[in-house]
């Protein structure tokens, strides 16, 4: 950091706008790292660019505002510097780093604001009451106001606190010397000249000694320096009379002027003085009176004139030797013991210590014998304030040790014996709850040690013997399950290796051998299905390792043989193969492809590990032609024929743009490589077409910007570093507002998370400590904060009421985490939510409810996985889709209805792809067309022949094709358009007489417009409106005299606005909400 001069030069900064950079990686050190290399450049428009580049979410935001001020400060655009800080002091952004208050305090200061900058010097001296530095700019300010007496006591206090602090020095005995105090002066800036020779203000201070005592420094004193003590009357005497400027006087260096000669004379009556109480005798006198009883006054009188080297330098370099020699033997060896000594405050008990210093500031305070420090002492902080409590015994730790924050908050407490780690060590967390107990001997873990979470509750337990793990390793959930069990034996893993999910069902086992599987290794889906297993002999799998999907069909085995891999094979849904790949001698010789018939398509030969050539497989060439990889044009195609990937290798290995296709020849993914590896800007896209994500790669690694899209927009924003989220993120609303942000470390989210309404206002504050939510601040429409949520240590039963009242939660927490039953309730008892969670996770029956009052959606969870059917309802409570799942993924019949509770579609999936023919109802139910489909990918449809029956069976090209089916009297029963996979056009059913039933409009298959259904009396039953899928503006529901039933504004697919209900066509109850949030309710 650089040091704050009193004077501040202040300069602008503007805002840069450039394309974006995906490639960029944000690390905060190396950001603030970057720009203070500029700074140190003078470069400071470059170094403001680096600067503002760390995020308001960024912990280290508040450092890189602080460097911004500087660098302002160092253009001098005084205008801007002063609109900077204040800014940051009306946002109380200072006293999260008061060191902030130094700067604009010294600002005012300088730009003679005194009483403003009095106001900031006071309010930061709350933060900052031992900083060396800021006190000294305090102190000034006093200079400037003209009130030196305050400026006196100030430099005091620094001076006490730290004696290194040279310009503390320099300015009290400058302060002594104009109110005629020519002792005390003599004193303080010897004691300056000693710390600091060739220091900023060294040729001022030898300026000032070497002016005639007696016929300078004449001025009355008015100030107090000292209450008691220090009486200099017999020297001051000597000195006005100017006795040690007479030839007869006999000085002890070979250069003779006016300063040698008054400071020998003050030196040689220290050593004669009677030290009594006062500030000066005290401070000064002891190492003074030490220099000169050990004979080093000759080597102080050359020494303290280095920064005349330009001036006197033959003759400084003529004593040379008996500069290093005062150095070595007294400087560095003897000077800190009287110099440093003090008698202060020690935990509540004044006692004479040593300030001992560490990179020129304080570091430990407390009593030394033959310089080793002994008992208590105190351990600073870069503030000057208390870091620690630390116990010694001749000059080794020995004892209980104590840690502190910069808040003051204990940290870590530990004990040792004779400088060695021995008994507890116990860490704690910003909250107060301990981290981690452990248990040393000789510096190495020996006993039980034991992690927490931060919020309460064990989180792990093993022993250890000597440094080594030893025994049972046993870890639990927040919520006190069991989480794993595993045996060690001298450091080793040796026995049973359990995983249990939060209900407590076994997801993975196996049992080790000196630190090798051995037998049977299983890992489960929820403790009975199989989701992986293998056989293993001495820590090497031994023949299959199998992989189970949720359905318990294969998804991918690999073979082994003496412990290396031959054989590889993936599988679709279907059971056929997707991809093979085979190996010798653990090296991969062929990768071949496989489309959901079975159809082998291509395959790569490689040799040596590099890719070698090709065969590109078809129908109609089924012995495959052989394809060069060493061109740079490379291309795959299906077993039809189509292009599935295109791009070109070099010496076998890829290089340049990658593009790879759907089926339906819609991009998927476009990538960049590099001998091989992925490198730069990589695109993904939906099966409509739609862009999905888009990132960086670095060495096949993600780094850097990584964008996720919902159509056109992004909707969330992360950054990477070397594969892992580490920075600021954001995720949008759909009007690309901002909708959460928050800061990411090692992809967990860290510090505060905030949560924004739609019109931008603050909705709820969470502070997350070691990635577990600690705290939760909520506010109301007007910003006004409604609870503070503390999560430490809450178990029980509990009720939080929101937004003044208009709606209520109950929840059941154990150790701070969501452990029970869950509701929500309106203030008219209406119910909301009604949930149940696990450790923090929804399980078993979840149910929502509309602002009618009637259920909207059930679902079933399974420890946080959606498990068995959801049932979605429309917002007056008619069933409207129900789907199945397995552990999170879709698994069975998908089936939309219609108000009148018939069927309107139905369909399949498997593993989340749809499969077998999806058939159109109309409302009477009578089946309309059907749709086949292979893994996604439609491939026939069947429509209505002229007699109604539904066989006439038509191919879908390139999965694109009008849909259109009749009834036999000619008017259409359903009508849409599939181009390439995704539904683009009108979609309409009508009944047998041609009216319609269901009509709607897709965008690549995403709701766009209006969505109306009808009753079977042909009126309207609601009139939906979406934007790319995405509930957005009234939605309207009828009853089926025309009469309205509810009307729900949403916005971004949230409830936002009136949901109106009514009942026999009157309005009877008005509920607001803001941002899917109840705020009051209207009868």
């Amino acid at each position: 950091m650089r040091k704050i001069l009193l004077v501040f030069f202040l300069v602008s900064f503007s805002k840069n706008y450039a394309q974006i950079d995906y490639a960029y990686v944000y690390n905060n050190d190396s950001i603030i790292k970057k720009g203070v290399n500029f700074y140190d450049a003078e470069k400071y428009d470059e170094a403001l660019k680096e600067f503002h580049k760390i995020s308001k979410l960024d912990p280290k935001y508040l450092n890189a505002q602080y460097e911004i001020a500087l660098t302002l400060s160092a253009q001098d655009k005084k205008t801007e510097l002063k609109t900077f800080l204040e800014d940051l002091y009306k946002r109380g952004k200072m006293e999260k780093n008061p060191e902030l208050y130094k700067l604009y305090a010294i600002f005012l200061s300088n730009e003679k604001e005194y009483d403003l900058s009095e106001k900031i010097f006071t309010e930061g001296e709350k933060y900052l009451p031992n900083s060396s530095t800021f006190l000294y700019n305090f102190a000034v300010l006093y200079v400037r106001k003209k009130e030196p007496q305050k400026a006196v006591d100030i430099l005091k206090r620094i001076i006490t606190n730290n004696p290194n602090h040279a310009s503390s020095h320099y300015l009290l005995g400058s302060i002594a010397f104009e109110n005629g105090k020519i002792t005390e002066g003599t004193l303080a800036l010897m004691s300056y000249l000693i710390i600091a020779p060739t220091g900023q203000f060294a040729s001022e201070a030898v300026v000032q000694l070497n002016a005639n005592y007696g016929q300078n420094y004449l001025t009355e004193n008015k100030l107090v320096f000292s209450k008691s003590g220090d009486n200099f009357e017999e020297i001051e005497t000597i000195l006005r009379n100017q006795l040690p400027l007479k030839k007869v006087y006999k000085i002890k260096s070979s250069i003779d002027d006016v300063l040698t000669r008054q400071v020998q004379a003050v030196a040689e009556y220290t050593a004669e003085h009677k030290i009594g109480d006062g500030f000066f005798e005290t401070t000064y006198m002891p190492w003074v009176k030490q220099m000169v009883e050990k004979n080093q006054l000759e080597g102080y009188s050359y020494y303290s004139l280095l920064s005349l080297e330009d001036k006197i330098g033959k003759e400084l370099n003529k004593q040379k030797k008996k500069i290093t020699s005062f150095i070595d033997d007294y400087v560095t060896k003897d000077l800190w013991s009287a110099f440093g000594k003090r008698k202060l405050d020690l935990f509540g008990k004044e006692e004479e210590v040593i300030v001992s210093i560490r990179n020129e500031r304080p570091y430990i305070i407390g009593k030394q014998t033959n310089g080793e420090f002994q008992g208590k002492c105190k351990y600073l902080n870069v503030y000057g304030n208390l870091n620690g409590e630390l116990n010694f015994i001749d000059g080794n730790l020995d004892g209980l040790q104590k840690y502190y924050d910069e808040d003051g908050k204990l940290t870590e407490e530990k004990y040792f014996t004779a400088g060695k780690l021995n008994g507890k060590r116990t860490t704690y967390y910003e909250n107060g709850n301990i981290s981690l107990t452990e248990i040393y001997k000789d510096d190495k873990l020996n006993g039980i040690c034991t992690s927490y979470f931060p919020n309460g509750g064990k989180n792990c337990e093993i022993n250890f013997t000597n440094g080594e793990r030893d025994g049972n390793l046993i870890c639990l959930y927040e919520a006190g399950t069991k989480k794993n069990e595993i045996d060690y034996t001298s450091g080793k893993l040796s026995g049973k290796y359990n995983i249990y999910n939060e209900i407590g069902a076994l997801t993975e086992t196996y049992n080790c051998v000196n630190d090798k599987i051995e037998g049977n290794y299983v890992e489960y889906f929820d403790g009975k299905t199989v989701k992986a297993e293998a056989v293993y002999k001495n820590g090497l799998v031994e023949g299959s390792y199998k992989f189970y999907n949720v359905n318990k069909g294969l998804e991918k085995e690999n073979i082994y043989a003496l412990g290396e891999i031959v054989k590889s094979t993936d599988y679709f849904e279907n059971g056929k193969k997707s991809y093979e790949s085979l190996y010798n001698k653990g090296e991969i010789e062929t990768y071949s492809f496989f489309d959901i018939y079975g159809n082998k398509y291509f395959e790569e030969k490689y040799k040596s590990g590099e890719l070698k050539s090709g065969l590109q497989f078809s129908a109609n060439d089924t012995k495959g032609v052989p394809v060069n990889v060493t061109k740079k044009s490379f291309e795959l195609k299906n077993f039809d024929g189509t292009l599935r990937i295109k791009g070109a290798f070099e010496k076998g290995k890829k290089t340049g743009e990658w593009n790879y296709l759907y089926a339906s020849g819609i991009p998927r993914l476009k990538e960049f490589y590099i001998s091989g590896k992925t490198n730069g800007i990589s695109t993904n896209y939906n099966m409509n077409g739609d862009l999905s994500s888009k990132n960086n790669f670095t060495n096949d690694t993600i780094n850097g910007r990584y964008e996720v899209y919902d159509g056109d927009k992004v909707s969330q924003l992360f950054n990477y570093e070397k594969g892992e989220q580490n920075g600021p993120y954001q995720t949008f609303y759909s009007d690309g507002a901002v909708s959460t942000e928050g800061y990411m470390v090692e992809s967990d989210i860290e510090f505060d998370k905030f949560t924004y309404s739609q019109n931008g206002s603050i909705s709820n504050i969470e502070h997350y400590i070691s990635s577990y939510l600690s705290n939760r601040k909520t506010f109301d429409l007007k910003g006004k904060q409604e609870n503070d949520i503390d999560f430490k240590n809450k178990t029980g039963k509990f009720t939080f009421s929101f937004q003044n009242g208009a709606y209520s939660k109950n929840y059941e927490l154990k150790n701070g985490i969501l452990n029970g039953k869950f509701s929500s309730y309106d203030k008219s008892k209406t119910a909301i939510v009604e949930a149940e969670y696990i450790n923090g996770k929804l399980h078993n029956s979840y149910k929502e409810y509309s602002p009618v009052g009637s259920i909207l959606i059930e679902k079933n969870y399974y420890c946080g996985k959606l498990n068995g059917l959801t049932k979605y309802y429309d917002y007056v409570g008619n069933l409207r889709l129900t789907e199945e799942h397995n552990f999170g993924v879709e698994n069975g019949k998908t089936i939309r209805y219609y108000n009148n509770k018939s069927k309107m579609i139905e369909y399949n999936q498997i593993n989340g792809a749809i499969v077998g023919e999806t058939t159109y109802f109309n409302q009477k139910g009578e089946p309309i067309v059907i749709i086949g489909y292979d893994n996604n990918v439609a491939t026939y449809f069947i429509r209505k022949n002229k007699t109604g029956e539904l066989n006439e069976k038509v191919n879908i090209e390139n999965q694109t094709a009008e849909i259109l089916s009749s009834y036999p009297n000619g008017k259409i029963a359903i009508q849409f358009k599939l181009d390439k996979g995704s539904i683009n056009s009108r979609f309409i059913i009508n009944n047998i007489e041609g009216k319609l039933e269901y009509e709607c409009t897709y965008r690549n298959s995403s709701l766009e417009g209006e969505r109306i259904e009808y009753y079977t009396n042909g009126k309207p039953f609601k009139k939906e409106n979406f934007i790319n899928n995405s509930f957005e503006g009234k939605q309207q529901y009828f009853k089926q005299d025309g009469q309205l039933w509810a009307e729900i504004s949403l916005k971004s697919d949230e409830l936002h606005g009136n949901a109106l209900i009514y009942n026999a066509g009157k309005l009877v109850e008005t509920k607001k909400y803001d941002s899917d949030e109840l705020v009051d309710i209207i009868k």
